[in-house]
């Protein structure tokens, strides 16, 4: 007997820091895809970076079980532990759990959206203090699954009942004052400490079309910030000091120019006191534009005094630093 696979689906994750595939991403089904994928002849792997889905095939195109309809979860998960020092939040609130879902078009993710991930008793403490309100909980389709008056502070929602996926929550004050809350209820997933979520439907063209599916992170741009101290320099040629960016034609990018600034500095920089004592001269070399953060630094990023170079590359911030600050120290005998 001969079984065959084909292909479904791919979720590749895209990120302008690398130069390469993404590998920082690790997706995990939730319990009920795993018994969703096994009731489909379906199989999870991972390659390179990607999720692959992948069908027992009848036929070309045709499924032995089709899923035709049903939704996948998988929880995503850091490989990464310093992802946030390369990646922009993708979410405004960054307290809530990014989901992405092929909600409105069955071939493409949606922008990600913030939601709770939840399991067990849900507490909620509405957002506004004006009592009564009427609560609605809510299914993916908009169905009210339960309306309550709230009188008190605040009340629980048992979701042990609930089918794994979305739900939300409508705090309704009054007319037009309405806030809303995201649910997602998934107890296999809120155990494991995941970082995000996506829910992936499955359509029927998917079987003779497989679908390619992109979860794409813009990569972090900051201020670049060097910090200068020079010790036995003379002050007109510490004065000559600058930082000259001539590699950006080669590179193809934007030049970036600097400002310098001496102390004392602005709040949010390195105090002067902290570098060095009355003996040296400190200046900072600002940044005048956010710089992309990259996997290979920038090359030809001079430290210079007039035209001679003294420093030929200086760094960029690497993804184990949280922030572009950078001390440089000169020294003459």
């Amino acid at each position: 007997m001969n079984i065959s696979f084909a292909p479904l689906a791919k979720v590749s994750p895209v990120h302008g820091y690398y130069s390469h595939a993404c590998s920082d991403i690790e997706f995990m089904p939730s319990r009920s895809t795993h018994e969703l994928l096994r009731g489909g002849r379906m199989l999870a792997r991972m390659l390179n970076g990607e999720l692959h889905l992948l069908y027992e095939a009848e036929s070309p195109g045709v499924p032995l079980s089709s899923l035709a309809g049903q939704t996948l979860h998988f929880g995503l998960r850091l490989a990464n532990p310093v992802f946030s020092n390369i990646t922009m939040p993708v979410i405004t609130d960054t307290t809530l759990t990014p989901l992405y879902a092929n909600a409105t078009l069955p071939a493409t993710l949606d922008a990600p959206q913030g939601v709770e991930l939840t399991a067990g008793l849900y507490g909620l403490a509405p957002k506004l203090a004006s009592r009564p309100v009427t609560l609605r909980l809510l299914d993916a389709h908009a169905n009210i699954l339960e309306t309550r008056q709230l009188a008190e502070a605040a009340t629980s929602y048992d979701t042990r009942g609930l089918a794994p996926g979305e739900y939300r929550i409508e705090e309704d004050y009054g007319p037009g004052l309405l806030h809303t809350r995201k649910l997602f209820v998934d107890a296999s997933l809120r155990d494991t400490g995941v970082w995000g979520l996506l829910a992936l439907r499955i359509d029927a063209a998917f079987y003779t079309n497989a679908a390619n599916f992109t979860l794409n992170f813009a990569v972090r741009k900051e201020t670049l910030r060097y910090y200068v101290v020079a010790r036995n320099w003379q002050p007109d040629e510490f004065n000559q000091l600058n930082i000259v960016d001539e590699g950006f034609s080669a590179e193809g990018r934007d030049e970036i120019t600097f400002t310098r600034l001496v102390a004392p500095f602005p709040d949010g920089f390195i105090k002067d006191s902290l570098l060095g004592d009355s003996s040296v001269q400190i200046a900072v070399f600002q940044s005048q534009t956010e710089v992309a953060r990259k996997e290979r630094g920038l090359r030809k990023l001079h430290l210079s005094r007039n035209s001679t170079v003294l420093i030929e590359h200086l760094p960029l911030p690497g993804p184990e630093r949280a922030k572009a600050d950078f001390i440089v120290h000169l020294s003459k005998p």
